[in-house]
């Protein structure tokens, strides 16, 4: 119910951003975008601040992609944050995408790391995955086939992405 909920609260504030070209006036709701810390187009959850990409592009192009933004593809550490990234890709697509996020195994086979260089503390991987199937899969996308858990697959293939960075606070003395 609260992944409902906060799906059908960010796909509100979504619709109504696109229908304006204004931002969302609702307070307290952790899905909005913050005018204060987030850059247009791109959504607050705790400190950091995230985007969906539709562009289909290899993992390799997509991580180029958001580093040209300031940014990287997303890392995930909780389940919270993860039903957060699933509610902002389902807005923009209808709940249909397969987006790439900043996992990889690469450097060492099973040893994941995220590209952002944060630590690799949470997990939704799909029954059965990673499994390297079809040889080596060093990347990571999210809702494999319609469902929500996670797929290592090889980076050449083309999907959207979810972008994230930090928020920057710049203290004044």
């Amino acid at each position: 119910i609260a992944m409902l909920t906060i799906s059908l609260l960010l796909c509100a504030v979504v619709a109504m951003n696109g229908a304006t070209g204004a931002k969302g006036e609702e307070e307290g709701v952790v899905a909005a975008e913050n005018r204060n810390q987030c850059p247009t187009g791109w959504f607050q959850f705790g400190s950091r601040c995230f985007m969906f990409v539709e562009t289909a592009r290899s993992w390799p192009l997509a991580e180029r992609h958001c580093v040209s933004l300031g940014a990287n593809l997303a890392s995930v550490h909780s389940s919270a944050e993860y039903q957060f990234l699933q509610a902002i890709a389902g807005c923009k697509t209808g709940g249909s995408s397969t987006p790439w996020i900043g996992g990889f195994d690469a450097v060492q086979d099973r040893l994941w790391f995220w590209s952002d260089g944060s630590e690799f503390d949470y997990q939704n991987w799909k029954k059965g995955e990673p499994n390297n199937s079809g040889g080596r899969e060093p990347c990571l996308v999210i809702n494999w086939e319609g469902k929500y858990g996670w797929n290592d697959i090889n980076c050449g293939n083309r999907f959207p992405s979810v972008c994230s960075k930090r928020i920057c606070e710049i203290q004044k003395n």
